[in-house]
């Protein structure tokens, strides 16, 4: 890789460093070589350029080019005796601990993992673009290691690219893993999606160009851009409503782009004004951000004569606000001074949700790290709660087992499940793609004859737990 691509953006002194950890790098790791056969040195510099598409921390593109030296059998010399400032080094030590991220030998349990990103962000873009490397190369895996890597990919690193708002980094990483570990409704999918692009193309087109004549009459300087819905999103959508793909209102947006907050509200009138809005689809986003802190207008036209023979989603935000939206935490070009944490504990749950249940009763290392291993890697279904959050149950699991895996102990005052829309009882079998909502009364509800109604170990161990019968 050219050293120049990395040092772009980048101060005299910036380049100099980082000229200096870049020849070291080549000096001690060209010769040791990776389970997928590149060099260390090589994984390294490809690791920098990934962070580069969404970073120019100097910090980062440092620790990132050096971030295996400690694989090194004299790695801990050769750490210390590199170019690096004491905070690299810190960081470097704490990708090391963090090279497995759901389970690591030297944590004790995966609170220890989440405190450990929560207090430095940088961990958690480092993982993600170490992890989007590896799933753009996935041809150099094979074998069981290659499924671990997408299933797991889908399984917590997707989920954490969406709580910390990385948009593009998830959307080409979930693209991927569908594509590889569900390749019959991925292509079925993406010859519909074919079919439609020209048509949905033009129709972009005729919205942008009438959009953009009438923020021009009004004095509005913007910059307009269009998207199609990505192959994985689309199929989560469509699974979520129950819709055909052709059903989908959000299916091709309209981006706005602008200076200030102020004129996003501006631009929402003249959309309004010259546009058939639907009824209920306005969502303020700025005025109230997602939990992930997602910020942006959303509002959907109705079809127009001689625009757009297709409901279109308007999205307006600001430039800080597009990127934010596309990088996420690493948006922020340096992060010393910024008190970047994710907003509450709640969010940290939300975000393991799936492996928070299986901890119940857990005491060692090395027992989680057992049920992780078969709650990764055995036959799986995706079903989705109301939501859209997705959950990987085990083949068979009943709609009482879903519940368990997503409230836990909450599932006591369990009342009602609904399938797909449609109310169904708790021992109803689920099929790939449902999407479950659970609805639950003011007391306790629990019943022991409920275990008779899951089919996993998990779902039978939390209600024995919690109606006193192992």
């Amino acid at each position: 890789m050219n050293f120049s691509t990395l040092a772009k953006n980048l101060g005299e002194e910036e380049i100099q460093a980082l000229r200096l950890v870049y020849y070291y790098a080549k000096k001690t790791l060209s010769e040791l070589i990776r389970r997928s056969g590149e060099n260390y040195f090589q994984h390294g510099c490809e690791l920098a350029k990934t962070v580069k598409e969404v970073s120019d921390d100097p910090d980062l593109l440092a620790v990132a080019i050096l971030h295996d030296i400690q694989v090194h059998p004299d790695g801990n010399r050769l750490l210390k005796e590199a170019p690096l400032t004491a905070e690299q080094r810190r960081i470097i030590g704490g990708m090391y601990r963090l090279r497995r991220l759901h389970i690591d030998e030297n944590t004790k349990d995966l609170d220890y993992v989440v405190n450990t990103v929560i207090k430095d962000p940088r961990l958690v873009v480092l993982r993600m673009a170490h992890r989007l490397n590896d799933v753009r190369h996935i041809d150099r895996f094979s074998g069981e290691l290659r499924e671990r890597l997408l299933k797991e990919t889908l399984h917590i690193y997707t989920a954490m690219a969406g709580r910390l708002s990385m948009r593009l980094w998830r959307s080409e990483m979930e693209d991927v893993c569908f594509r590889l570990l569900y390749p019959q409704p991925a292509s079925a999918l993406e010859k519909e999606m074919e079919r439609s692009r020209a048509l949905d193309e033009a129709c972009l087109n005729h919205a942008k160009t009438f959009l953009q004549r009438k923020l021009k009459e009004h004095h509005v300087e913007a910059n307009v851009q269009g998207r199609i819905k990505g192959l994985y999103s689309s199929y989560r959508k469509m699974l979520l409503k129950q819709r055909a793909f052709s059903e989908l209102t959000d299916r091709l947006a309209v981006r706005v782009i602008v200076d200030e907050p102020v004129d996003c509200y501006k631009i929402l009138w003249i959309v309004h004004e010259a546009m058939n809005p639907m009824p209920g689809k306005l969502k303020d986003y700025i005025g109230t951000p997602k939990e992930n802190g997602y910020r942006s207008i959303h509002t959907v036209i109705y079809p127009i004569p001689g625009v757009t023979d297709r409901p279109i989603e308007i999205q307006i935000r600001t430039k800080d606000m597009h990127r934010e939206c596309e990088f996420g935490m690493a948006a922020h070009s340096h992060y010393k001074g910024l008190n970047y944490k994710l907003k509450s504990k709640g969010s940290r749950v939300n975000l393991f949700r799936n492996l928070s249940v299986l901890r119940e009763g857990i005491e060692t290392p090395d027992q989680f790290k057992t049920v992780l291993q078969k709650h990764f890697f055995e036959n799986k279904m995706l079903v989705f709660d109301e939501r859209s959050v997705v959950y990987y149950l085990k083949k068979p699991s009943t709609a009482l087992d879903f519940a368990c895996a997503a409230y836990g102990r909450k599932v006591g005052r369990l009342k009602k499940i609904r399938v797909n829309g449609r109310e169904q009882p708790m021992g109803t079998l689920l099929r790939d793609g449902d999407t479950v909502e659970i609805q639950f009364g003011k007391s306790r509800l629990l019943k022991k004859q409920w275990k008779d109604f899951c089919e996993t170990t998990e779902g039978r161990k939390i209600i024995g737990q919690l109606s006193g019968v192992v």
